[in-house]
C-alpha cells in the first residue's frame, strides 16, 4: 500500500443496503460493530457484524493484504489470506472507495445481482 490516507484502525459506524428502488435497509441494526485496521506494509484486518450476531447474520472476520495500484482510482482490492468465511479464502475483494474527509471513509463492495449496493461508512480512530 501506497497511499498513508488508509493507515489505522477505522470504527464502522453504518452499514446500509440501498436496494435497486432505492429503499435503503441496515441489514445490521442501526449500531453494527466493526473494525479494520491497515498497515504501512500492505496487511488488513476487518473484523465486522451486526451487535448481536445470529445464524441469519453472521459476525464476519477476515484479514490478507491490501492492494491500491492507483489509490486515486477509487478502488482497492483485498487479498483474502484468512477468514471466516470459507468462501472468501484465497479470495481477491473489490471495494470501491471514497474519503468524504480526513476522518471517514465509505467501501462498497460489488453491487449484489438483484441490484442492491451495500455501503459501509468507516470513522479513523485517533489523531
Amino acid at each position: 500500500m501506497t497511499n498513508g490516507r488508509f493507515i489505522g484502525a477505522w470504527m464502522l459506524k453504518s452499514f446500509e443496503s440501498v436496494q435497486a428502488d432505492g429503499t435503503v435497509t441496515r441489514p445490521w441494526g442501526d449500531d453494527p460493530v466493526g473494525i479494520i485496521c491497515w498497515d504501512a506494509s500492505g496487511y488488513f484486518s476487518a473484523q465486522l457484524g451486526p451487535r448481536i450476531p445470529n445464524a441469519a447474520t453472521p459476525y464476519v472476520a477476515y484479514f490478507g493484504i491490501i492492494t491500491a495500484p492507483n489509490v486515486d482510482s477509487g478502488t482497492l482490492v483485498h487479498q483474502v489470506l484468512g477468514s471466516s468465511n470459507p468462501e472468501r479464502l484465497s479470495s481477491d475483494q473489490v471495494r470501491e472507495f471514497a474519503f468524504v474527509d480526513a476522518m471517514t471513509l465509505t467501501l462498497k463492495p460489488p453491487a449484489a445481482a438483484n441490484g442492491a449496493q451495500s455501503i459501509l461508512t468507516w470513522r479513523r480512530l485517533g489523531n
